[in-house]
């Protein structure tokens, strides 16, 4: 009896170790969306990329850019490049949050 309580101990603290938070990032071009070839990201969290995202613009504008994470910290780092422009954004996210990272005033200087 006392092994299944020590064997149960072990995998809850093994569990609680690989929690994630859930969230979507948005990546927003706003007027700029027009004028974007393609979108690359990649999510950086702990020193590690966690997640990638890319996308080319199939008409006469970019389509939506969002995209699904769990990242095993609230806080991680975005670096992104729009059409050979790298930017670099400091994010953080809750459970089941949206997070929109802004990049218009950027695109469009």
């Amino acid at each position: 009896m006392l092994f299944l309580g020590l064997i149960g101990v072990i995998a809850l603290d093994t569990c609680e170790g690989n929690e994630r938070t859930h969230a979507t990032i948005v990546l927003d071009l706003g007027a700029a969306k027009s004028t974007v070839k393609t979108i690359d990201a990649e999510l950086i969290v702990e020193g590690e990329v966690i997640n990638t995202f890319h996308r080319t613009a199939m008409g006469a504008q970019m389509g939506p850019c969002k995209f699904e994470v769990a990242m095993p910290a609230k806080d991680g780092e975005l670096r992104i490049t729009v059409d050979g422009k790298l930017m670099v954004r400091k994010i953080h996210a809750e459970e089941e949050s949206v997070v929109t990272v802004s990049l218009e005033s950027d695109l469009l200087r």
